[in-house]
C-alpha cells in the first residue's frame, strides 16, 4: 500500500541557466546545463517520498535511454514506479532555461506522457484504491486524470489536483468537482473566477470562490507570498519564508507533494499547508527539479532553526 500515488507525467529536464534572455535570432551562451529528472508527476512523488511517505507513480515512458534514466532516477528516489513504456512515442522532456533571479521559462515535450490512457489506469486501480491520497496535474490527458480521481474516491482517498499547465479554456464546474482540493496559483485562478488575486487575502477570497465554481476545497498558491486555503470549511493564510530563491522550477510540485505527504502521515490541514510552504521555499534555494526538493530532516531543520 502507497500512502501516496501520483498518476502523472515524468519528463527528462535539460535546464540552461543564463545570464540574460536571448533576443530573437540572438545566441547567448549558458553559465551551466544539467540534465535532471522532471514532470510535475515525477516530482510530486518525488517531494512526497522524501518527506518520509510510501510513494508510488504511475506514468509512461519512451523506449528509450532517457525513459531508462528516468525509470532509475526514480528509484534512486525511493519512489515506486509503475511504468508503460511506449515503443511509438520519445519520454516527455523540459526544455528549461533560468534566469538570474530564479524565473524560468519552460518548454514542454510530452512525448509518452500523452499515451496515459484511460485504460493504462484501469489497469492499475487496485494501486490508485490502495492509497490515501492521489496526486494529479495537468501534463497527461484529462480524462486519465479524472478516472485516476473516481478510483481513488470511490476507495475513501483524498485526491489534489494542480491545475496546471492551466488548460485553456478552463475545466467545466462538471470537472472540477471530480477534485477534493485544487492547488491553482494565481493566474490559474484567475481563469476559473474572473479575477486574479494579488495578495494573500484576496487568494482566501478566491478559494472561497473556487467552491462556486466547483472546486470541493482550494489552496491559492502565491510564490514568494504564500498560500491561501479553504478546505471542508477550514481556512487560512500562510506567508511563505523569506529566503534567497535562485530557481523556481517544481516549487509547486515540491508544495503539492509535500501537502499530501503530510496529510497521509496524519497531519493536520494547517499543519500540512506550513510544511509544503516552507519545503517549497527551500526548493528554490537550489537548482533542478526533483534534485532541489528537500528531505524531511532537512525541511525540520530550516523551520525550527
Amino acid at each position: 500500500m502507497s500512502a501516496v500515488t501520483v498518476v502523472g507525467s515524468i519528463n527528462i529536464d535539460l535546464t540552461s541557466y543564463l545570464e540574460r534572455w536571448p533576443q530573437v535570432g540572438e545566441t547567448v551562451a549558458t553559465l551551466h546545463t544539467q540534465i535532471t529528472l522532471g514532470g510535475k508527476g515525477a516530482n510530486q512523488a518525488v517531494a512526497a517520498c522524501r518527506m518520509g511517505s510510501q510513494t508510488t507513480i504511475i506514468g509512461a515512458i519512451g523506449a528509450d535511454a532517457f525513459g531508462a534514466d528516468a525509470e532509475a532516477r526514480l528509484k534512486s528516489y525511493g519512489v515506486n514506479s509503475v511504468l508503460s513504456t511506449q515503443t511509438d512515442r520519445a519520454t516527455g522532456m523540459a526544455f528549461i532555461d533560468v534566469d538570474l533571479h530564479g524565473g524560468n521559462i519552460i518548454r514542454l515535450s510530452a512525448g509518452a506522457n500523452a499515451s496515459l490512457s484511460v485504460a493504462a489506469i484501469d489497469e492499475h486501480a487496485d494501486e490508485i484504491a490502495k492509497s490515501k491520497i492521489l496526486l494529479l496535474q495537468n501534463e497527461i490527458p484529462f480524462e486519465a486524470s479524472r478516472r485516476a480521481a473516481e478510483i481513488a474516491r470511490a476507495a475513501g482517498a483524498m485526491v489534489v489536483m494542480d491545475p496546471a499547465p492551466a488548460p485553456i479554456p478552463f475545466w467545466t464546474s462538471e470537472a472540477l468537482e471530480a477534485f477534493d482540493v485544487l492547488t491553482p496559483n494565481a493566474h490559474e485562478a484567475k481563469l476559473i473566477t474572473g479575477y486574479e488575486p494579488r495578495n494573500l487575502s484576496e487568494a482566501l477570497e478566491a478559494a472561497r470562490k473556487l467552491e462556486e465554481f466547483g472546486a470541493r476545497g482550494a489552496i491559492v498558491t502565491m510564490g514568494e507570498m504564500g498560500v491561501a486555503w479553504f478546505i471542508n470549511g477550514q481556512s487560512g493564510q500562510q506567508v511563505a519564508p523569506k529566503v534567497d530563491a535562485i530557481d523556481t522550477v517544481a516549487a509547486g510540485d515540491c508544495f503539492n507533494g509535500t501537502f499530501a505527504a503530510a496529510l497521509a502521515t496524519g497531519q493536520s490541514i494547517e499543519r500540512a499547508v506550513d510544511m509544503a510552504v516552507h519545503a517549497a521555499a527551500l526548493a528554490t534555494t537550489r537548482k533542478g527539479a526533483a534534485d532541489s526538493i528537500p528531505t524531511l530532516e532537512e525541511l525540520k531543520s530550516a523551520i525550527f532553526s
